[in-house]
Parts: C-alpha cells; sequence; structure tokens
C-alpha cells in the first residue's frame, strides 16, 4: 500500500532541495549568486537535457522537469538555425522521456521579436511560428524574463514541481 505524504512533511521534505546545473550552462554568475544570497543549494554536474533541475535527497527531478535557460533572443535563434538538428534532438529526446522542459529566455519578450528587436537575420514570423510550433510539438513553456528575475523562477518552477511529485507519491 502507498503512503502519501503529509502537508507538513512535504514542506519538510522540500527544505532540502537542491538545484542541479549542468556543467556546460555558461555565464550564470547572476543565477549562482541569487541561489547563494537565498541559501538555496546547487550542484553543478553533468546533465542530458536542459541546464536546470532539482534534487531531494538522493532523488532527483531531471527525468521529470528541467530549465532550458537562453541568455537572450539570439542565442535562441542560433539555436534554430546553425545548431536546429542538436536543439530540436534535445526537445524531441525530453518528450519521449517523458521531461517536461522550461525554456527561459533572458532579456527579451514576444514585442522584441514581433518588432525584430535583435541582431539575427531570422525573420520575426520564422522565429514565432517555430517557438509556437515547438511548443505544442514538444510540450515545453517559454517563459520571457529579465536576467534578475530568472533565479527566482527557475527556484520556484523546480520548487512546485518536486512538491507535485511528493504529492502524488513520485518522489521517495
Amino acid at each position: 500500500m502507498h503512503k502519501y505524504l503529509t502537508d507538513k512533511e512535504i514542506t519538510e521534505q522540500l527544505k532540502g532541495l537542491t538545484i542541479l546545473i549542468d556543467k556546460r550552462e555558461q555565464v550564470n554568475h547572476h543565477l549562482t549568486e541569487y541561489f547563494d544570497k537565498k541559501k538555496i543549494p546547487y550542484i553543478e554536474r553533468s546533465m542530458s537535457v536542459g541546464d536546470y533541475s532539482a534534487m531531494l535527497g538522493n532523488m532527483t527531478l531531471e527525468q521529470d522537469v528541467v530549465v532550458e535557460r537562453k541568455a537572450n533572443i539570439d542565442e535562441v535563434c542560433g539555436n534554430m538555425t546553425a545548431d536546429r538538428d542538436r536543439f530540436e534532438r534535445e526537445f524531441q529526446r525530453a518528450k519521449c522521456d517523458g521531461t517536461k522542459v522550461f525554456l527561459i529566455i533572458e532579456n527579451c519578450t514576444w514585442s522584441d521579436i514581433f518588432l525584430h528587436n535583435y541582431r539575427s537575420k531570422l525573420k520575426p514570423q520564422s522565429l514565432i511560428a517555430t517557438l509556437l510550433a515547438w511548443q505544442v510539438r514538444f510540450n515545453i513553456t517559454i517563459v520571457f524574463c529579465k536576467p534578475s528575475e530568472t533565479g527566482q523562477i527557475i527556484y520556484g518552477t523546480l520548487y512546485y514541481a518536486a512538491r507535485e511529485a511528493l504529492k502524488k507519491g513520485a518522489v521517495r
């Protein structure tokens, strides 16, 4: 018989949440500084999909939820042109594994894309079409934010994913 945790037990377990950061993730000092300031533990290690995930004790959420972070829309444009096959395969692999991906794009809004406020020659209509199609095709969630908000969004996303997993009894 499966015993579900009480809300109090879940809250207690969530105090042990540790953020996982992919070793290949670059220029993320604003995030590690946020985690340090908020006393949120993190570990850098190799991840097969995404840039961030979470651990509770010795259980990982890497197969359940990851955050892919892009510093700006030009980085995304590069991934959708020169690196498109690799980038698409990563999302396809996540979908096949049942992994939910949150794609965080810093320093950008939909308006920036509509108005072509980026360096890439990729046309706004092509970029928008790809982002919206991939959101549906690969079950990703796109989040635009300022770099000063990213740490809080990553932590909150992973915290609530862990909380939901604990409620379902999926993490022990």
